[in-house]
Order: C-alpha cells, then structure tokens, then sequence
C-alpha cells in the first residue's frame, strides 16, 4: 500500500490542489465577510485571500494525508499485537495443557501402582525382595 501511495502523491495533489484552494478561498472569503457572497463583489477579497487559503489547504491536506497514513499503521499494529497475543495465548495454554495431563498422568500412575503394592502385600510377596532399577 505505501508504493501505491507514495507512487501516485505529487500527481494526486496537483490534479486535487486547485479544487481545495477555490473552495478554501470560498470558504474564507464568506466566513471574513461575515456570511454575505455575492459573486462580483466578492471577487476582490476573495483575491486577496487566496495566498491564505493556499497555505490552509495545504495545511489541512497535509494532516488529513498523515492522519489516514497514521490510521492505517495503528491499524496495522493492532493486528499484529493481536495475532502476537493470540500465539503466546495458545502456547500457554498448550503449555498449561501439557502440564495437567502430565500430573494427571503421574496421579493415575500412583493409584495403580498403590492398588499392585496392596494386592501383592495381600498375597504375601515382599517388596524388599524385588529387583530396583
């Protein structure tokens, strides 16, 4: 997206400059003559105003252009701290995962190793007898 955009600046500001500037000009002229246009007596201020408005649109297009670029990257880097979180979410929870079916792997191994040391105690075998490894 930024070669498209940085590709295409000058050519799209100069095509969307005049348009700004007159209608910035309008704008200032009508709001210095207090809400009052009429068309040929508000040529001449609107003359002298046109290096103002010039420096105004340019200005406002400045930000607006930043603004949509700052937008954009925000944008951006809210996606990737969200697929960031959501990876370290899942390798936590695989982790947490791991670890309950290991101990409850070891929990059931005791109970049945409790349960062959009571039925051979039972049946007489003495465990001190057994081989250890």
């Amino acid at each position: 997206m930024d070669e498209w955009w940085e590709r295409r600046w000058l050519r799209r500001h100069a095509m969307v400059a005049p348009f700004g500037i007159f209608a910035t000009t309008i704008l200032l002229t009508y709001w210095m003559k207090q809400g009052q246009w009429s068309l040929p007596a508000s040529l001449e201020p609107a003359s002298d105003l046109v290096d103002l408005a010039a420096v105004l649109y340019a200005m406002v297009a400045v930000l607006v252009e930043r603004g949509a670029r700052l937008m954009f990257w925000a944008l951006d880097e809210r996606r990737k701290w969200r697929a960031k979180a959501r990876e370290e979410g899942r390798a936590e929870g695989l982790a947490e995962g791991r670890a309950e079916g290991l101990a409850e792997a070891k929990r059931e191994f005791d109970a049945r190793l409790q349960r062959i040391v009571q039925a051979a105690r039972e049946q007489g075998v003495q465990l001190d007898d057994l081989p250890r490894q």
